[in-house]
């Protein structure tokens, strides 16, 4: 069985490999059940979130990834979210190898948004802004470059030191200027891309923030329960909305949810999922603001993984 580290992972996910990648899984599709979900409590009274997330097609590989998501770990100087993942030979049950699951899980999340991005986004975009400057952010950041010939890149986060610290690293890697900025507003009205990847609660990206004349697309992944939202009603009442998959978005995304909940848009407001937007015969509607909700698929991760384990294995 074949380990593969996080260095590995890096080494061979670029994203301009494994976005196509995702496009070609998509339309292939797999055996994807609901994930599980369960609520692990801890001394400090804070609830931690295991994840179990399987995965197979049928005659070729299966994956299983299990996912902790421990909000007080930055106390520890820790990430939020720790991940490991197994794939198997889907007929013999035989390990083929165990990856690192932080490593798999930002580099899929991204390139799905990126994936999202090339379908839904302005194909002549420059700018954008993310909101966010945690874990999954540089590779957001680097995915939708990917996708988008991005010039300006903006970064804010509650912790501005953090987003400064981040722009720093970014603006020396990427050929777009990269800074961080104070003020959110100013440049959700500017950019064409806004994307968003936190722990939030309470929306921090605006309708009222938005610019109503220009083609802007917004990307959401921070979210993974009910409870949870980066997006406000006006933002999701005025935009053409799209999601990773109907199952998963519909079981979990607070910020597609709790809008139905309140009457705000129903279920047919969300237009289409990537198995619908990978098609040959997809269009784009006519529409100024376009959301992709992410809550993840264990399909991603086989993608991925099977990507890495065949460079890996020659």
């Amino acid at each position: 069985m074949k380990i593969l580290s996080k260095e590995d992972l890096a080494n061979n996910l670029p994203y301009a490999e494994l976005i196509p990648a995702l496009k070609e899984g998509f339309k292939e599709g797999a055996e994807t059940p609901l994930r599980h979900s369960h609520q692990i409590k801890t001394h400090s009274g804070t609830d931690n979130t295991l994840l179990i997330m399987p995965c197979w097609q049928a005659g070729g590989k299966m994956g299983i990834k299990t996912v902790m998501v421990c909000p007080d770990n930055h106390k520890q100087g820790l990430g939020a979210v720790q991940a490991s993942y197994m794939l198997l030979d889907a007929d013999t049950g035989i390990p083929l190898a165990q990856m690192d699951g932080d490593e798999l899980t930002v580099r899929r999340t991204s390139s799905a948004s990126a994936l999202a991005s090339s379908f839904l986004s302005n194909p002549d975009a420059t700018s954008m802004i993310m909101m966010g400057a945690g874990k999954l952010a540089p590779h957001m950041i680097k995915a939708h470059a990917t996708v988008r010939n991005l010039k300006n890149i903006y970064i804010w986060s509650r912790d501005h030191d953090q987003a400064t610290e981040l722009a720093a690293t970014l603006d020396n890697e990427l050929s777009a200027k990269v800074i961080s900025v104070n003020d959110p507003e100013k440049y959700v009205y500017e950019c064409d891309i806004i994307s968003s990847a936190t722990l939030a609660t309470d929306p921090i990206i605006k309708g009222a923030w938005l610019n109503p004349d220009k083609w802007q697309h917004i990307d959401i992944v921070g979210g993974y329960n009910y409870d949870m939202r980066e997006a406000d009603n006006d933002v999701m009442k005025n935009a053409a909305i799209f999601v990773d998959t109907f199952d998963g978005a519909m079981a979990e995304a607070g910020d597609i949810l709790r809008p139905i909940d309140e009457g705000v848009i129903t279920k047919d407001d969300v237009l289409a999922d990537l198995f619908s937007m990978v098609s040959d015969d997809f269009k784009r509607p006519d529409q100024k603001h376009t959301v992709f909700k992410s809550v993840g698929t264990a399909l991603e991760d086989l993608v991925a993984a099977n990507l890495a384990y065949n460079k890996i294995s020659g």
